[in-house]
Order: C-alpha cells, then sequence, then structure tokens
C-alpha cells in the first residue's frame, strides 16, 4: 500500500538517504531538502518503507518550480499536492498520460537530460572567457537578453543577485558580453548548468561553446559529472553540448501550467 507524507523533521533524514542512491537522478530533491528548506515543500511516498516517489514545490522563483519523480502507482496521490495552476514541472515521460488527465491543458515540452563526467570532458578555451562578478558585468547581464535601454535600479539588483548565487562565465568581445552560461547548483556528485544564452547578433561563431565549456571545467575541478536540460529539438545547443562531451542519458518533460514560458 503506497503511502504518502510530507517531508518534515520526523522523515527527512531517510527521505535523504534514501536518495543517496542516485544523486544524479534526484540531483534536486536531494539538494533542495538539505540545502534550500525553507522554499522547498516535498511529498514523499513509501510502499512497504521503500521510497517510491516524491513530488517537490520549490517557491524561491517567480513561480514554483515542481519536480515529480515516481513510479506510477504512486504518482497519482503526489500528483494531487501540485500547485493549482501557474508552474512549471519536470517529470519523466513515461508519467505523460498522468499528468495530462491532472492538468489537460497544461503544454509539454520534451528535453534530453545531457551528462558529463570527469575526464569525459573537451575544453575550449578563449582569453575572451571570464567569471561575471561585479557591478558592470550585472549591467551587461542585464542588458544582454533585449535592447531595451532602461535598466532599472532593481533590475540591476536581480542581476547582481544572480551571479552572486550562480557561478556564471561569460564571453566580452570588444568589452560587450555577447554570451554566458552558468552553474545554479553544486554538489560534490554533479553541477548542474543552465542559463546558456548568445546574443542573436553573435550565434554560430563558438562562444557558447566557449561558455559552457569554462563552466563545466570548473564544475569538473569540483565534482564528478555535470549535467544539463536542452529542449531536445534544439539541434545546435545539443551539438555545442557534444562537443564538450555532454551525453544524451534520458529525457524529461517540461510541463508548463498557465506561465508560457517555454524550455
Amino acid at each position: 500500500m503506497v503511502v504518502v507524507e510530507k517531508v518534515d523533521e520526523s522523515n527527512r533524514q531517510h527521505v535523504i538517504d534514501s536518495l543517496k542512491s542516485d544523486v544524479v537522478r534526484h540531483v534536486f530533491a536531494f539538494h533542495d531538502i538539505q540545502y534550500d528548506p525553507q522554499h522547498t515543500t516535498t511529498y514523499v511516498a513509501f510502499e512497504n518503507g521503500k521510497l517510491t516517489g516524491y513530488i517537490l514545490i520549490y517557491t524561491a522563483l517567480e513561480f514554483p518550480s515542481v519536480i515529480l519523480e515516481s513510479e506510477k502507482d504512486a504518482t497519482g496521490k503526489l500528483i494531487e499536492h501540485a500547485p493549482e495552476n501557474r508552474f512549471i514541472m519536470h517529470a519523466p515521460p513515461e508519467l505523460l498520460p498522468i499528468i495530462k488527465r491532472r492538468f489537460p491543458d497544461a503544454k509539454y515540452y520534451a528535453e534530453n537530460w545531457m551528462l558529463v563526467k570527469k575526464g569525459q570532458a573537451r575544453f575550449f578555451k578563449s582569453d575572451a572567457v571570464r567569471r561575471l562578478r561585479t557591478k558592470d558585468d550585472a549591467i551587461r547581464l542585464a542588458g544582454l537578453p533585449s535592447s531595451r535601454e532602461d535598466r532599472s535600479r532593481s533590475g540591476i539588483k536581480k542581476y547582481l543577485d544572480l551571479i552572486g548565487r550562480m557561478i556564471m562565465y561569460g564571453v566580452f568581445i570588444d568589452e560587450e558580453l555577447v554570451a554566458y552560461a552558468g552553474s545554479f547548483l553544486q554538489l560534490p556528485q554533479i553541477w548542474m548548468i543552465g542559463r546558456v544564452y548568445t546574443h542573436q547578433d553573435h550565434r554560430n561563431k563558438g562562444y557558447a561553446t566557449s561558455a559552457t565549456s569554462a563552466v563545466t571545467e570548473e564544475a569538473l575541478n569540483n565534482s564528478e559529472s555535470a549535467a544539463l536540460f536542452v529542449r531536445s529539438d534544439n539541434y545546435s545547443a545539443i551539438r555545442v553540448y557534444e562537443k564538450i562531451g555532454y551525453e544524451k542519458i534520458g529525457e524529461k518533460l517540461w510541463v508548463d501550467m498557465g506561465t508560457g514560458v517555454k524550455p
């Protein structure tokens, strides 16, 4: 019989110990339950004392990020604890029929789950790449995704906080930031890579490769592996990651419920 419990002090360590058997698969839950509990609500499913699934709701972002990882028998009970609207969910593709029944209006995208291990990466070094650290870096970062000139003070603070939380590398051409890549989660077993972006006027010049290579090198100097998610039809990005040494290890669903945000 499947029993669902909310993670609290009484069962937290047991849950962490269960997730430890496969940190790569459970990277977000393993990290957030331990290191960001104030923004993390998790419900876990047990059957005969064995963890068979969980749903994690992370609330530190603009809208909740939901991680659903479960055997099918437990999914129906766990998904009842998902938010009602405006969230992004990440889940295994085999759970799609159950998710569709619960959220028929959601939009779904397939993502490749890619990983490279220590000793298996190829690094592409460039003098144009450096770590983003300063207020000037934050100003350049705030201006990169758009051509808007109205960079508010709060906007700059947002990006300054971002480069304080994330390990980010940027590509600078004539002092202009043209591309960046970062790591938003770091564990001894694995770093998660994300926020890879190149300005539309500077694409197909190898800048994404240089930025991703730099953050991957730091990741593999400090952990056993680096991983990322990329939309399955983003073939140019997949080629960049494969060049560095990332290989596909699985697939995930990006489920958009009312946010309009795509992977």
